[in-house]
């Protein structure tokens, strides 16, 4: 009888844990013969849910909506390559309480491609080839907006944010991805005591990073940005944020998935009007149509 290596058994448990094992089937049957689908796409599909808020010590139920869409392709230039994009488009969240709010998202996406052998082409000479270890990605943002009521007459609104992103896992699916790299961006605060322009000339450094089973049933996604920013008057500070949500399908209703979603979010010198400190705990749930495999 023979028996497997012990690397061979380390990567058929590191599958079996992320839900990996080739094969896989997203297919379950019925006694009847039915067949219904077992796997579902975190990344596809209209979110509606609603989640409670814990910020400052105070509790806010809260709304979030939106449009996912995503989608791989084989490159048209090279066959070994291949593009994963991830679309965001009109996330919006807004919630009560002692603290009411809201932000609206036009547009975030993160567009990553994959090379089986990458190389960095050396043209200044004799044309040399040197091999690249990285998956590069391109991270945008468009039209954020926030707006606190309780902070007064105001609002903050990221125009645009593009960052510049290389990928050490080049994992060559949309299950797992670590992107980070330098980014620039500019917002607009608009306060009681007039408008100030604020831009990071690519002196941030942005982190877009996942982790899905192969089924869909657990998702994992962190997003951090920090660096400085300048405004136009002069004058720059620090800031710094992350956030880590985590999500599990319960279940699924007429094949929409029915999941918990568990936040955690950080803020140092950029939150709302006056660029404050916040810690922000969140737990909801949400469905999502359009969303099996």
């Amino acid at each position: 009888m023979r028996t497997r290596s012990r690397p061979g058994m380390v990567a058929l448990a590191l599958a079996l844990l992320l839900g990996t094992v080739p094969g896989l089937s997203c297919e379950g049957r019925t006694a009847a013969g039915e067949t219904f689908p077992t796997c579902f796409d975190p990344g596809t599909g209209w979110v509606l849910g609603t989640a409670l808020r814990v910020q400052d010590d105070t509790q806010a139920l809260a709304v979030r909506t939106g449009l996912l869409v995503r989608a791989d392709r084989s490159s048209g230039s090279k066959a070994d390559s291949l593009w994963f994009d991830s679309h965001r488009l009109l996330m919006t969240e807004a919630w009560g309480g002692e603290q009411p709010g809201l932000t609206f998202t036009a547009y975030e996406g993160l567009l990553r491609r994959h090379v089986e052998e990458g190389a960095i082409l050396v043209s200044i000479g004799r044309p040399r080839r040197i091999p690249f270890p990285f998956d590069v990605a391109l991270a945008a943002r468009a039209a954020h907006l926030e707006r606190r009521t309780w902070e007064g007459a105001g609002w903050t609104l990221e125009t645009g944010r593009v960052g510049l992103l290389l990928d050490p896992l080049r994992t060559n699916t949309e299950w797992g991805w670590l992107a980070v790299g330098p980014a620039a961006s500019h917002a607009l605060r608009h306060a009681p005591d007039g408008p100030r322009n604020k831009v990071s000339p690519f002196t941030s450094l942005l982190l877009d990073a996942g982790w899905e089973t192969r089924d869909g049933r657990w998702a994992l996604r962190a997003t951090g940005l920090a660096g400085w920013s300048f405004e136009f008057d002069g004058g720059a500070h620090f800031r710094a944020r992350g956030e880590v949500a985590l999500e599990h399908v319960l279940l699924a209703v007429n094949d929409a998935p029915v999941f918990v979603r568990l936040t955690a979010t950080g803020v140092k010198n950029d939150a709302g009007l006056f660029r404050r400190d916040e810690g922000l705990l969140g737990v909801g749930l949400a469905v999502r149509p359009f969303g099996q495999r």
